[in-house]
């Protein structure tokens, strides 16, 4: 048997698709690997346990749970070499279906307790934070962080929905300020009233945000959206929804690849911001060039090892 570390969070995703955790253990039992398991009890805890309980001999970490958790375990292990194993239960899995890895737990784990490969994505930092997924600032942070929480873990994606309808109906458009580098190192100054900044090409699953976006290069990909429109804001999110990348033709969008970047609001206010997916930051917000994390990945993925 493999010995491997299993960080399990209770509370991802919707609690009917959830699997207990000893079935869990089970089934890496069954495909191989010995876990020992760890339970996470709220924010940011996963980063404890594995830096905590993470031993020599472990030869990955296996995350349970949603982009969030997985968010979390890899900002144990930036640059290290022992890999992540993703067990998919939240909302929305956006890097493992970035990675091609199945949405139900079990063939997750069939999939990958066997695969040699492995998938390499950089990260950002924010604060203490690996950012693995992407950050948010503005309309989709705020409908995020006034979800209820029993409504997402009963409806998904359905909950963050509607709340979502609401939110934009009372948008006031905050003026934020976007100052960094280029891909070609060059100043970044921009004027926004939303910043999406996203490291794969998925956003919210299996929709395309930027079809071009690397997980390994050395750029993070930000799509700002400027105005005070509530109709081209709408444009924008029905983009983001339908298949392609029609979000990007809305009036007012702009892509801009950026090694590092700040967003402060001009009127000095702590606009809420999401670092991926969990809205547990405010402006004036900085987002700072990290290392790398290895992501087990099936074989039609990145064949790097």
């Amino acid at each position: 048997m493999r010995p491997s570390l299993l960080i399990y969070n209770p509370a991802a995703g919707q609690r009917w698709r959830r699997p207990a955790p000893e079935h869990v253990v089970r089934e890496l039992a069954r495909h191989g690997w010995s876990a020992d398991l760890h339970v996470t009890r709220g924010q940011d805890h996963a980063t404890e346990l594995v830096r905590a309980n993470l031993a020599p001999h472990h030869q990955a970490v296996w995350s349970c749970g949603g982009d969030g958790t997985l968010a979390q375990c890899a900002t144990a292990l930036v640059d290290a070499r022992v890999p992540l194993g993703i067990v998919p239960t939240g909302t929305v899995n956006v890097i493992a279906r970035e990675c091609g890895i199945p949405s139900s737990p079990g063939r997750a784990i069939q999939l990958l307790a066997h695969t040699p490969h492995r998938r390499t994505f950089r990260t950002w930092r924010v604060g203490q934070r690996a950012v693995l997924l992407g950050v948010g600032v503005g309309f989709d942070a705020r409908a995020m962080g006034r979800v209820s929480l029993p409504a997402k873990d009963a409806l998904g994606m359905l909950a963050i929905g509607a709340r979502g309808v609401r939110e934009w109906a009372r948008y006031d458009f905050p003026p934020l300020r976007v100052s960094g580098a280029d891909e070609h190192g060059r100043d970044i100054q921009c004027k926004a009233t939303q910043v999406l900044a996203t490291v794969p090409r998925r956003f919210a699953g299996h929709h395309v945000l930027v079809s071009d976006a690397d997980p390994a290069d050395a750029c993070i990909d930000l799509v700002l959206f400027h105005g005070a429109s509530h109709a081209r804001l709408a444009a924008f999110w029905l983009g983001v929804e339908l298949p392609g990348t029609a979000q990007l033709r809305v009036p007012g969008v702009q892509v801009v690849r950026a090694r590092r970047f700040s967003v402060v609001a001009a009127d000095g206010r702590a606009e809420p911001a999401h670092v991926n997916g969990d809205v547990v930051e405010s402006t004036p917000l900085d987002v700072e060039p990290w290392g790398t994390v290895r992501i087990m990945a099936p074989d039609r993925g990145d064949r790097s090892r």
